[in-house]
């Protein structure tokens, strides 16, 4: 089992070492603005009273999020590899 898990350790340490530091950043950046501009249509739902028609922005929030916490995630292995 445990070489199960260091081999796959070392396969996902390659795939980290293979992404551009600057290219992380930019999907970070990517999903936040994302997760904004539908945060944003949202939220004027929300005002409106009418969040049943803002399923989309509902989604593209959700979806935001999710890139920007991924890249995240990857960003901070690819940094704690450098060390």
């Amino acid at each position: 089992m445990n070489q199960l898990i260091s081999g796959d350790s070392v396969a996902f340490q390659r795939q980290v070492a293979a992404l551009s530091k600057n290219r992380l950043k930019l999907q970070v950046s990517a999903g936040v603005l994302i997760a904004i501009v539908s945060a944003s249509h949202v939220l004027t739902g929300i005002m409106d009273g009418d969040l049943g028609s803002r399923s989309l922005s509902l989604f593209g929030l959700v979806a935001g999020l999710y890139i920007a916490a991924h890249y995240s995630v990857l960003l901070k292995a690819k940094s704690a590899l450098n060390i």
